[in-house]
């Protein structure tokens, strides 16, 4: 694999070296271990970043001065590299399972060229052109319904949960999904300028300007690092031996900073993955634990973000719950709203008698009717005063007989999974969606609730939560939170959607709707730094031991190279606890 390239190559040169007696050899070794590293922290300083390599690079320059310390500087160039590849791997590995649920995206376009359609990369569909659109597809580019009718869904762009149905001239914003029948759509601008775009562009602005971390073993190395020339330049200047300052050196090299962090990091990730949460980068792990405030978007997040059936009210005598769902599920059989799917889902699922419809008629937007045991009935949206939901009635002839409500469901253990947050973090709700329906569902909850929140404003709460120091992650599914996963120190988002700006811009995916897989993330994340730091100090503890015993002559420095492997074994060891 490519991150274990270079460690590879060093030693094979190191193994030949030490088999066949050539000293000389580990020469090369140092000399591809010191332009790695120099020139890697070369990049970081001019990153702002500063590098954990000085006291190996300081290593692997003394170690040139005589063939006896070759092997030495062999074996720590060995061991800096490993640690480098080690979390180049975690960080690949998480991108590849990313990459691979992006490409499943689309990328072009149906435009329609004479009689037919011909695929066209989005960036290249122009201004005014026509496209086909299919059931269940997302849709790229703003412009106006060119087809007689439409049904789509706005929860990526709004976080309303109820689709919006729509006639031929109406405008529509890309980012939509199409969940009715096939549309034709008339373009109006490009993909640089719609909705999806502009939204896109709020994420990689912020991929421009994340917010700083200090990594977890950046803490201890100017400490560690300061200790260790401190005491090299003392244990010199008083012995004007150069081979017990390397043997100071050697075993100081800073290899449980920088291995066993990725390991228990890397240990984390793939316990994680086993949960089918996919984490980025190793660095999520260390911010999701220090983490303050957590925002929630609500559609698709706290609820399911699909209409269900919560009751059926009996408005006549002769009529009972059973047999209007009956009547209803015949009737809307022959539809493609959401509606009608959750109608007919339910009658299957309580076991009503399934009756036949003939007749039937659908107005877009009015409602549909069909004959159904020799009496037509009609479907329409009640006209009655009713809060909360959304309700439609089952008339026969002009008399509702049965009134059907339907609502979001909040996923199981919302409850729980709520009050468990609010222990031990700020929590707020961010939602597109109506004030009211948003207190309908979450208002005793005692969270605070941010309604009507385009994606500009949820960015900017975000912003302004880290303005005041909060160390801020954001939850959430559709486009429309996709600059504020982006924005926060980590995005967590339910990758079940299709949409690849959200997927690209959060630091954890998880692939279920399984919201309680946030807290266990979270849980995770805080023992896995904990064995992170605990492996730190392990080593750390160790190394200056080791440290006090070559200043004093009791150590070669191939001898206390060697020791840090053996201490690089066992917090190692520790480290991998993560795992489990």
């Amino acid at each position: 694999m490519k991150p274990f390239l270079i460690p590879c190559i060093i030693l094979l040169i190191a193994f030949f070296g030490f088999v066949g007696s050539l000293p000389y050899l580990y020469l090369t070794a140092i000399a591809i271990g010191l332009v790695r590293l120099v020139w890697e922290s070369i990049e970081k300083i001019r990153e702002g970043r500063w590098s954990l390599d000085y006291i190996a690079i300081l290593a692997m320059t003394t170690s040139l001065v005589s063939p006896e310390y070759y092997l030495a500087g062999a074996i720590v160039a060995l061991m800096i590299t490993l640690s480098g590849a080690l979390e180049g791997y975690g960080a690949q590995r998480a991108e590849a399972s990313l990459k691979a649920l992006i490409e499943k995206l689309p990328k072009v376009c149906q435009v329609k060229q004479g009689s037919g359609y011909q695929p066209i990369p989005i960036r290249e569909v122009t201004e005014g052109s026509i496209i086909f659109l299919k059931t269940n597809e997302l849709i790229p580019l703003d412009g106006f319904l060119g087809s007689a009718q439409a049904t789509i869904d706005t929860a990526n762009l709004t976080g309303e949960s109820l689709p919006v149905e729509l006639t031929r001239g109406e405008f529509i914003k890309s980012g939509s999904v199409n969940i009715g029948a096939a549309f034709e759509l008339t373009t109006t601008g490009t993909f640089s300028t719609s909705s999806y775009q502009k939204i896109i562009a709020l994420v990689e602005e912020s991929k421009r300007h994340p917010a700083r971390t200090v990594r977890l073993a950046q803490k201890f190395n100017w400490p560690f690092t300061a200790i260790t020339l401190v005491l090299a330049a003392v244990t010199y200047g008083l012995t004007r031996d150069l081979s017990r300052t390397l043997a100071v050196l050697a075993i100081a090299t800073p290899c449980p900073l920088l291995i066993s962090a990725p390991i228990a990091f890397l240990g984390g990730m793939s316990k994680a993955a086993k949960q089918t949460v996919i984490i980025k980068k190793p660095a999520v792990l260390e911010t999701l634990a220090r983490a303050t405030t957590i925002y929630l978007d609500k559609t698709g997040t706290l609820t399911l973000g699909q209409p269900i059936l919560v009751s059926i009210t009996v408005l006549q005598k002769t009529m009972t719950e059973t047999k209007a769902l009956s009547i209803a599920a015949a009737i809307e059989m022959h539809s493609l709203h959401p509606l009608a799917r959750t109608i007919v889902a339910a009658r299957s699922s309580r076991k009503a008698p399934e009756f036949a419809a003939t007749q039937v008629q659908e107005t877009i937007g009015v409602g549909i009717s069909g004959v159904v045991q020799n009496e037509r009935y009609t479907i329409s949206k009640s006209n009655a005063a009713l809060e909360g939901g959304i309700n439609i009635d089952l008339l026969a002839g002009t008399e509702p007989v049965a009134r059907f409500t339907f609502t979001d469901q909040v996923k199981e253990n919302a409850n729980a999974f709520l009050a468990d947050l609010a222990r031990e973090y700020k929590v707020a709700i961010i939602t597109g969606d109506s004030e009211a329906n948003a207190e309908r569902l979450f208002g005793g909850y005692g969270v605070k609730i941010y309604a009507r929140a385009t994606p500009e404003k949820k960015f900017d709460i975000v912003k302004s939560a880290q303005a005041n120091k909060e160390c801020v992650i954001m939850v959430g599914d559709g486009l429309n939170d996709a600059p504020a996963l982006a924005m926060a120190d980590a995005g967590i988002v339910f990758s079940g959607t299709e949409n690849s700006a959200s997927i690209e811009a959060a630091s954890v995916a998880i692939l279920s709707h399984d919201i309680l897989l946030v807290s266990q993330t979270l849980a995770l994340s805080k023992r896995t730094t904990s064995i992170a730091l605990q492996s730190i100090s392990i080593g750390i503890g160790l190394s200056l031991i080791g440290m006090g015993f070559a200043a004093a002559g009791f150590i070669t420095p191939v001898l206390a190279a060697t020791i840090q492997e053996l201490i690089d074994v066992g917090v190692t060891l520790n480290a991998l606890r993560s795992a489990r």
